[in-house]
Order: structure tokens, then sequence, then C-alpha cells
């Protein structure tokens, strides 16, 4: 893996200019939707290197006067060493799907700023075949851990979604950390439509 050194200026300029392009983005969609995510995540050691992990996420549509459109529950394992993760799971949503998936994440840079890959394959209710790709980089500065995320949607039909995020992570102690971020859902089709979403999270390490 390729290791980087930047200063701690430098780590700000280049995670603000990405935010930025992000939020131009935004500011320039036609986007009318907005919501708000909820997300509770609980991870523990199975082995040194096997991890469980068990999420519940709530989905509020319309942030100025939230309700419950959604809701996700994941359990999962992951498999990790010297940069490499496989992970395999399920995820049951509120609309009764059914998602298995398997997918593997690489960390293809480390050092200052490090960023990071992650592919998963979905099958939609045993019937639909989705992969989606994220690229994420991060950094960690005075304390806490601001990051940056695009996530790529793609089944037989092309390119059905993207989710581009900026956000920050800080950690409150060795097991819990809370986290905020702002990302952009484009839906892909005929036509693009676009949702502004407001997220919040709690992950706990056990």
């Amino acid at each position: 893996m390729n290791k980087i050194k930047i200063n701690k200026w430098g780590k700000i300029g280049i995670l603000s200019t990405l935010a930025i392009g992000i939020l131009f983005i935004a500011g320039s969609a036609m986007a009318t939707e907005s919501a708000v995510w909820t997300t509770l995540d609980v991870s523990g050691g199975l082995t040194d290197n096997l991890t469980l992990n068990v999420s519940e996420e709530l989905r509020f549509a319309d942030a100025t006067g939230p309700s419950l459109a959604r809701q996700h529950t994941d359990i999962g394992v992951s498999w990790n060493i010297d940069g490499i993760s496989a992970l395999g799971g399920y995820r049951n949503t509120s609309s009764g799907e059914h998602r298995p998936y398997v997918g593997v994440g690489l960390r293809l840079l480390s050092g200052d700023l490090n960023l990071d890959s992650a592919t998963r394959l979905e099958l939609r209710d045993f019937d639909t075949l989705r992969g989606r790709t994220e690229l994420t980089v991060t950094a960690s500065v005075g304390g806490v851990t601001p990051w940056l995320s695009d996530e790529l949607f793609v089944d037989d039909s092309g390119v059905t979604g993207n989710r581009a995020s900026v956000g920050v992570t800080k950690g409150l102690n060795d097991t819990v950390a809370v986290r905020a971020y702002y990302l952009l859902d484009s839906a892909i089709g005929d036509s693009t439509s676009n949702t502004h979403v407001l997220g919040l999270g709690l992950s706990v390490s056990l």
C-alpha cells in the first residue's frame, strides 16, 4: 500500500476543496426532496480478524417535518487482514425487501490521508443483482476525522444512482463514536432526481 505524508494545513486544504465541490454540486442540483437518516452500528470481534456487524437505519422523509419512510436492518461479518477486507451479510427493509450481499474493501492509500474503496454485490429480493462501489477519503484533524465519499450504483440497466457525502466522525472514547454528514442522493434513470440528506450516526465497538 502507498503511504502519503501531508501536513495539517494540506489535509484541511484538500478536504475543503473536495467538500466545496460536493456542496457546489448539491447547490446546483434541481433537488426538491430532503431527508434525515439515523444509524446505529454495533460491532464486536469474533476472532482476531473476524468481526460481527449489526446495523439499524431509520430514514425519515422531509427534514422540515420528518416522518418515517424506510427502515433497514443489517447483519453481517467482515474479515480483515493487511488492508484487505471481505464481507458477507443480509439486509431486510421495512418494504419487505430481502437483500443478501457480499463485498470486498481495499486500503488504497495510507498516511495522513487515507483512501479506501469498497465494492458490494447485492441480490435484491433474490432476483435483481446490483453493484455499488464507494471511494472514501479520511483524515485526522484536531481530534476528529473528516471524510468525503462517493458511491456509484449499477445494475443490468446501467448506472442507477450516486451518493456523494461529506461528514465528520468523533470518537467519544475507545468504544463509542458519533458522526454527522450531508449526503446528496441522486436517483438516475430517464430523468435524475436528487434528495438532500442530513445524516446522524452512532457507532459502538464491543
